[in-house]
């Protein structure tokens, strides 16, 4: 079934705010309600639904981090996938968009991406993807992680 990404609309905001985590990933992730009102506040953010052919099972935003003074460097920012769809490799899928689309931007050299240390899922999953942890940012209690792009 391929795997899309699509904007944040009236008709699928409500169906995007009503996705759910497992109880043990609520304390992992930002609301999805939080992300799409942060998002609408900063252009460089990108909020996006992930569906499954037809059906809704995920969300995932990214963010350009030059406003941030780190041109050349996005950030991936938000992914969850529903409670009902996971283990079903829609995470990664989305993943893959995303990472394809910043690595084409002309003036990519990092992505980052960023985890509560005990995720141990998103811990592999990323790490399976090429990223790097670089360290533990305490503000944040999150693994910070770098996936450094070849030179153009």
């Amino acid at each position: 079934m391929p795997i899309t990404l699509r904007p944040i609309t009236r008709q699928n905001f409500d169906a995007v705010t009503d996705l759910e985590l497992l109880d043990h990933q609520r304390a992992w992730v930002a609301s999805n309600s939080y992300s799409i009102a942060q998002a609408s506040f900063y252009p460089n953010m990108r909020a996006r639904a992930i569906y499954a052919g037809d059906e809704l099972v995920g969300f995932v935003m990214d963010v350009a981090l030059e406003e941030f003074g780190d041109p050349g460097e996005y950030g991936i920012w938000r992914l969850m996938v529903d409670r009902r769809h996971q283990g079903k490799g829609y995470g990664r899928a989305a993943l893959d968009i995303v990472l394809d689309e910043l690595r084409a931007r002309p003036d990519a050299r990092k992505i980052w991406i960023s985890y509560k240390p005990d995720n141990r899922q998103a811990q592999a999953l990323y790490a399976s993807l090429g990223f790097v942890e670089t360290g533990f940012d305490e503000e944040d209690g999150e693994t910070q992680a770098v996936l450094t792009l070849p030179a153009a």
